[in-house]
C-alpha cells in the first residue's frame, strides 16, 4: 500500500476517533501528525490512546499525553534556525538534551533532515509526490520539509551539509564539547 499524505493521514485519523466513538478535528489531527510522525501505527495507538483519556481528542490533550518525536523536534529545530530565531532554535536544542538526547543522535537527525533537503532541492519542478514516490520518502515528510528547502539556495545546502559532517568526523575523533559545537552550528545557520 501507498503511504498516505498529510492530507490523508489527517482523515484517516479524524474517521478513526469517529469510528471509535470520539471526536477530533483536522487540526487537531494535522498537529497529532507533527508532534509524533506520519507512522500510521504509531499514530492509531495515540488515537486510541487520546480517546481513551477524553472522548474529544483537543491540542491540549495531545499536549498532555503524547510525546514529540525527536525527528519533528528537530525539523523544527531546523526551522527556527533557518527563520533565523537563534533563541527558540537554541531552546529546542535544550529541550532535546534535557530529555536524554544525545549530541551524536541529533546531528545524526540533522543528517538525515539535511538529506531529504538535498533531494527536495535538487528534483527540480516535481511536485511533493513524485518526489515522495521516487525518493521513497513519506509524502508528509517532504510537504513539510519544501519550505525550509525554498528558503535556502543549493550553495547554502551544501555548506550546510560540509559542516554537519565536519562536524560528526570532529566529535567522533576529536575531545570536544559536543553541545558546545552544536549550538555554534545552530547559531551561524541562524545568522546566515
Amino acid at each position: 500500500f501507498n503511504e498516505l499524505d498529510e492530507y490523508g493521514l489527517s482523515n484517516w485519523l479524524v474517521d478513526r476517533a469517529k469510528e471509535k466513538g470520539g471526536k477530533l478535528n483536522s487540526n487537531d489531527a494535522r498537529y497529532l501528525i507533527d508532534r509524533v510522525g506520519a507512522n500510521q501505527q504509531l499514530l492509531a495507538s495515540e488515537i486510541t490512546k487520546l480517546l481513551q483519556y477524553k472522548t474529544e481528542v483537543t491540542r491540549q490533550t495531545i499536549e498532555l499525553l503524547t510525546e514529540p518525536t525527536p525527528q519533528s523536534t528537530i525539523f523544527e529545530l531546523l526551522d527556527a534556525a533557518f527563520a533565523g530565531n537563534t533563541k527558540r532554535a537554541l531552546e529546542i536544542y535544550e529541550e532535546q538534551r534535557a530529555l536524554k538526547v544525545e549530541p551524536i543522535q541529533i546531528i545524526a537527525m540533522l543528517a538525515w533532515q539535511l538529506h531529504v533537503l538535498a533531494i527536495i532541492k535538487t528534483a527540480g519542478d516535481r511536485d511533493a509526490a513524485t518526489i515522495a514516490k521516487e525518493a521513497k520518502i513519506n509524502p508528509f515528510v517532504v510537504r513539510k520539509s519544501q519550505n525550509i528547502a525554498g528558503k535556502m539556495t543549493l550553495a547554502e545546502l551544501k555548506r550546510l551539509i560540509a559542516n554537519v559532517s565536519e562536524l560528526d568526523i570532529t566529535l567522533k575523533s576529536q575531545s570536544i564539547d559536543a553541545d558546545d559545537a552544536l549550538k555554534h552550528l545552530l547559531i551561524s545557520i541562524s545568522q546566515k
